[in-house]
């Protein structure tokens, strides 16, 4: 999985020169926001709607309060927040060549609408037009990655490096690495990267969280389940409201058969579906009393998104119906669908084990390609991709 999604905070002068982050803050934002944060949020969105009404040519406010819906559409995995973010873009949506925030952001959202073509195309516009635009390369990076292009997404962190703070540059081509069977030298750059970090000042939690996110990740690829588990919680000690990081360590969790755990984790009330499914998949393996009525709740909830012809968590759906449902026919077609528009190693996971559970292993014989092509180191993934090849 990737943690690039997080990179959403834009500037918000459009007339600015090219955006150098003064610090490593400046490129995260955090997923997630407590009830008193929300309230707060959705007061100041109020106010920038009043205020953009009176002046709907005020480009600077349309893209804060952009941002905003953004922001929450992430934290409560909400899509339909980002139509909300498009509207408030007003008239420079539809503009061939906006002001680059305006690019950057509308990509962004197309980004989270799995509308990667043309977010791929502001992406190339805005790094065309502000060479020197580091969160632009970020963004083009995320898209890359999970798209299935790996050498375009190195190379576009590789244009980071001398833009940011160093720890932002060297996780971001880490994540790659990662993905290309260089899982121990990118553990090893990133432990290197966070201690000069951290001795020179010029970290953040909102970075440093990041890096120990992916350094736990790639301690699971590497088969090293303590400092896993040593790295999420380090990670969720600086922001344990980071629905990434949650997610991730719940995803951990599950596999190492500590059900009990995530229900600890991820409350009842969460409103998110990515955690929900998590809290979902948890309960019936428990048996908890509330199985049932979360399965219940996460098939409604998908039903709806298919309603409106959202399709932005086929991942999430596809393993909905696999590992609650134990539906893995409709299972391993969402996951088809879901692997033509994204490609990182849980999509290829996902994929893999309904069509194990379909006893469909030819279903999945791009899938098996990729894996080999890129290297993808992983036990799990080593497990499934053998067993699929042996059906």
């Amino acid at each position: 999985m990737t943690f690039w999604v997080t990179f959403a905070l834009l500037t918000t002068k459009v007339h600015a020169a090219p955006f150098v982050p003064a610090s490593d803050l400046t490129i995260l934002e955090r997923l997630s926001t407590t009830p008193g944060e929300s309230a707060r949020l959705n007061q100041s969105t109020r106010a920038m709607r009043a205020t953009l009404a009176r002046d709907p040519k005020n480009v600077d406010l349309a893209v804060r309060m952009a941002q905003q819906y953004v922001s929450r559409s992430r934290s409560e995995s909400d899509p339909r927040l980002l139509g909300q973010a498009q509207a408030a873009l007003g008239v420079w949506w539809s503009q061939a060549e906006p002001p680059v925030p305006v690019l950057l952001l509308r990509a962004t959202i197309r980004q989270s609408l799995h509308d990667f073509s043309n977010a791929l195309r502001d992406l190339d516009q805005a790094v065309r037009r502000e060479p020197g635009n580091a969160q632009a390369w970020l963004t083009l990076a995320t898209v890359q990655q999970v798209t299935g292009n790996l050498p375009g997404a190195a190379d576009s962190c590789r244009k980071v490096a001398p833009l940011a703070p160093p720890l932002i540059g060297i996780t971001c081509l880490a994540s790659i690495d990662g993905s290309q069977g260089r899982a121990a030298k990118a553990y090893d750059a990133l432990n290197n990267a966070m201690v000069a970090s951290g001795a020179t000042g010029r970290d953040s939690g909102g970075v440093r969280g990041w890096a120990l996110t992916l350094q736990a990740e790639l301690a699971e690829r590497l088969a090293r389940p303590a400092d896993a588990e040593r790295l999420y919680l380090a990670s969720l000690a600086i922001d344990a409201t980071d629905a990434y990081t949650v997610a991730a360590y719940a995803d951990f969790l599950i596999d190492a058969g500590r059900a009990a755990d995530v229900l600890k984790l991820i409350p009842a009330d969460t409103r998110g579906d990515v955690l929900l499914l998590r809290r979902a998949i948890a309960a019936k393996l428990a048996g908890a009393a509330d199985a049932a009525q979360l399965a219940q709740e996460l098939g409604q909830r998908f039903n709806a998104s298919r309603a409106r012809g959202d399709r932005v968590h086929l991942r999430e759906e596809a393993r909905f119906e696999l590992a609650v449902k134990s539906d893995p026919i409709n299972s391993l077609a969402l996951a088809r669908d879901n692997w033509v528009v994204q490609k990182e190693p849980l999509d290829a996971r996902i994929a893999l084990e309904a069509a194990i559970a379909a006893r469909q292993p030819k279903a999945v014989a791009d899938v098996l390609a990729w894996i080999e092509s890129t290297q993808l180191q992983g036990e799990k993934l080593a497990q499934l991709a053998a067993q699929a090849k042996a059906q």
